[in-house]
């Protein structure tokens, strides 16, 4: 980026999206606002082109400037946008070099323009607790993200509270960060170290290497949860400890709960663990809460409440009256307008997997060539699905996981299999 220092401006060629016009772009009181492993995050104003606005700016270092998928579906090329999921604006990359002679090496930076979104779900976990009504409406709108993904054949495989952005003034959740994310087909195979651990579903610690759309759906309903208790669901330090917390919630899982993970680890039915049960885990919530959870928060990927029937919970009721109005006085029916409500129940999936199959054969293309040419293109995430089909051959026997003790058992039947507990009497 070139930067006009009378003025503070920052000059950078870049392509619009999803038109993929190149354009020339003018950013002002450009500073770091956030930063991690991966990448970092650089806040500022787009002067032009089109009207100013407050953005944000994700820089990634990838290995190579091969294609990826993030940048592909996040250019929203080949598909129609959608509220609950963040949409780029402009995308840019570069190449550095540091060093001399033979220790010159290169570094190549992809940089993704998007909205400004004020908040994440974390950072205001952090400092309030939200109110009934904005609970269930950011709740609602995240399963509705997760549905348009799942439509799309997409797995988000990293839901979590600090990538749900929230526009707080206009009641709005948006999915961010889909570094994680790939298509799914029946009979791949992934690897199963994804999704940040405290959302991670009971499969991927179990091994699971073939696995959906529902490891996305309980990760969302962890952030619920985390919404209705104040603090982290399951905070396990380590896949032991998470797994004996998710016991504790919802009970041992039988054989066939185990078979329909389709997992290569299996817990061991006679641990020794006091079973709490979910109302016990969440706290001070009405059974209703507990209930809806509890319909989520299940073994059997393919029993957790998801999709239309979720978002036309009778949960939601209280949300979808008239008049119903968030703090600031919004109408919900203006965050959540009859229309989207229509289109979320209607799930239609013809156009998502069109989409999928496209991207598939490699017919929905986007790259930064000009920028850091690349004389043939490869695939989408070809590395990475190499690497996940060669974990996939990899610890293929089934082995079960004793979890850490505790001092008692509790008799509570799990949602979704009768458990084989070794039971004490609490004294």
């Amino acid at each position: 980026m070139n930067e006009d220092e009378n003025k503070g401006i920052v000059f950078q060629i870049g392509y619009e999206l999803p038109s993929q016009q190149r354009v020339s772009m003018q950013i002002a009181n450009l500073r770091l606002h956030a930063w991690g492993v991966f990448s970092n995050v650089y806040r500022g104003t787009l002067v032009s082109p089109g009207t100013e606005q407050e953005i944000a700016i994700k820089k990634t270092w990838p290995k190579t400037p091969e294609r990826n998928f993030e940048l592909l579906f996040l250019s929203g090329i080949k598909r129609k946008p959608h509220k609950n999921i963040v949409q780029m604006l402009f995308a840019f990359s570069r190449t550095t070099t540091s060093g001399q002679g033979l220790e010159a090496t290169k570094a190549f930076c992809e940089s993704y323009v998007f909205a400004f979104m004020p908040f994440t779900l974390q950072n205001i976990l952090k400092k309030t607790r939200l109110a009934e009504v904005e609970m269930k409406v950011y709740a609602w709108q995240l399963f509705e993200g997760i549905r348009y993904l799942q439509a799309h054949m997409i797995v988000h495989r990293d839901i979590k509270p600090v990538n749900l952005l929230i526009d707080v003034d206009k009641g709005i959740l948006k999915i961010a960060d889909f570094g994680s994310a790939k298509i799914v087909q029946r009979g791949s195979h992934s690897t199963s170290y994804q999704v940040t651990r405290f959302y991670r579903p009971p499969e991927l610690l179990l091994d699971a290497k073939e696995y959906y759309w529902m490891v996305d759906v309980w990760s969302a309903g962890c952030c619920v949860g985390e919404m209705m208790k104040g603090k982290v669901l399951f905070p396990g330090a380590s896949r032991e400890m998470m797994l004996k917390l998710i016991v504790q919630a919802i009970g041992l899982p039988s054989a066939r709960d185990h078979d329909y993970m389709k997992v290569t680890k299996m817990i061991d039915p006679a641990s020794d663990v006091h079973v709490k049960g979910l109302k016990e885990v969440l706290g001070n919530v009405s059974q209703e809460w507990a209930d809806f959870i509890g319909e989520i928060l299940r073994y059997r990927p393919r029993e957790r409440l998801h999709g239309p029937k979720l978002l036309s919970h009778s949960f939601f009721d209280q949300i979808f009256t008239p008049k119903c109005t968030l703090s600031n006085g919004l109408m919900v029916s203006q965050v959540i307008t009859p229309e989207e409500y229509k289109i979320a129940l209607k799930n239609d999936c013809a156009a998502g997997r069109q989409y999928a199959t496209s991207v598939l054969r490699n017919e929905v293309k986007f790259s930064l060539k000009d920028v850091h040419p690349v004389t043939n293109p490869t695939p989408i995430a070809t590395s990475k699905d190499a690497k996940e089909k060669k974990d996939s051959k990899e610890n293929n026997n089934v082995k079960e996981q004793k979890l850490p003790n505790v001092g008692s058992n509790t008799n509570i039947t799990s949602p979704t299999a009768q458990m084989s507990l070794k039971r004490t009497l609490n004294a």
